[in-house]
């Protein structure tokens, strides 16, 4: 049987119905506030519960995880899970899915949808989508960009204006690596990621344009891609060679012609670093770094020449995926091992910017799809 594919830390690396559904707006409702934001007048967590034949779609209170309302179940192919977008548009949330009734199979085509966890409705806007490739929103959540490829490897990064259901690509390439949707700049264009023998590679392209160069981010496999909120810069992290060992670290560079990437700084001067995650203004960027042997080592935010440490886990390290859009809570991914190569068990958790950890409990895995703002 085909498995779920699981995001390790070195994946590169997600209508029909017109009418409101009944309850949907009271259901947000119901989740009661605690003071801090984590009711219906704050920001919900938003996440995915894996299961073998359908995933199970929450809205959670992020100081009480435990207080938590289904929103949608979707079915898809036995051990396939959906693949969503790294980040929501409001209340949207965009994923491929393999079918139910379709072939359980990784490079079978995957369907592109989206759910709006207000209304409940959910809507299929193509049937070509790469599984593992995540969508990406504009700015706006006007428009989508995702990966398709067809039966001869050819692989097209296509536009999709959502209320219109148009589609075009905006770049069609023959590769036996991959090009990457990262997200939609400023002004609009489609930033994407190109592998090759090269290395890596940041692009921009307009409709009806050849792509245009923005910077070589790495001679090997970069990953990570982020744009900042106002879309003017990107992090990523990139492989290097530190204390005699090959660890990912943390970069960043402005979207502007003659940029060059530097490395964030941090407190750790040879250790694995992970993610990198804007805070909602763009001010700073927020690192995971691998710990010591049985020990413990907290998330950082790292920006305007300050680190500021958030509280650790008890053992392990913590990779963030999330801010919150007040900047009170970040989802995390949160490990008891050390480092990569040894990660141990992973949970999903909220950080709270005054010290505070939650825990999400769930009985399978689980994916962080957002935050949705309940008021």
């Amino acid at each position: 049987m085909a498995r779920r594919p699981r995001r390790t830390l070195t994946i590169l690396a997600s209508i029909a119905l017109l009418v409101l559904a009944a309850g949907g707006l009271q259901l947000l409702r119901s989740l009661p506030g605690d003071g801090a934001g984590g009711g219906a007048s704050g920001p919900l967590l938003v996440f995915a519960e894996f299961g073998p034949g359908e995933d199970a779609i929450y809205l959670a209170s992020p100081t009480d995880p435990g207080n938590r309302r289904l929103v949608a179940t979707i079915e898809h192919a036995q051990g396939w899970g959906i693949n969503p977008g790294r980040a929501m548009s409001g209340s949207l949330i965009a994923y491929t899915v393999l079918p139910a009734s379709g072939p359980g199979q990784r490079d079978a085509p995957a369907e592109l949808w989206i759910l709006d966890v207000a209304t409940r409705n959910r809507t299929r806007l193509a049937g070509d989508a790469d599984l593992l490739v995540a969508p990406v929103f504009s700015s706006d959540g006007a428009t989508l960009a995702y990966r398709s490829t067809d039966g001869d490897g050819r692989q097209s990064l296509v536009r999709l204006i959502i209320d219109q259901r148009s589609r075009r690509p905006l770049h069609v390439e023959e590769t036996s690596f991959g090009v990457f949707p990262i997200g939609f700049a400023a002004g609009g264009e489609l930033i994407f990621a190109r592998l090759s023998m090269e290395g890596t590679d940041v692009l921009s392209v307009r409709d009806g344009e050849q792509p245009r160069l923005l910077l070589h981010a790495s001679d090997e496999f970069a990953r990570e891609f982020r744009l900042s909120p106002d879309g003017r810069a990107l992090s990523y992290l990139a492989p290097e060679i530190r204390a005699e060992r090959v660890v990912h670290r943390a970069f960043v560079v402005a979207l502007e012609a003659g940029a060059t990437p530097s490395a964030v700084a941090v407190d750790q001067a040879a250790g694995e670093q992970y993610s990198a995650v804007w805070t909602p203004d763009g001010s700073a960027l927020t690192i995971g770094q691998e710990a010591a042997p049985g020990g413990a080592s907290p998330a950082i935010v790292a920006g305007e020449g300050a680190v500021r440490r958030l509280a650790p886990p008890a053992r392990g390290f913590d990779v963030p995926v999330g801010w919150s859009g007040d900047a009170q809570y970040l989802a995390a991914r949160s490990f008891d091992g050390t480092n990569s190569a040894a990660p141990g068990s992973e949970t999903l958790i909220v950080i709270t910017i005054d010290g505070e950890r939650y825990v999400v409990e769930t009985r399978t895995e689980v994916s962080y799809l957002g935050w949705f703002d309940g008021a």
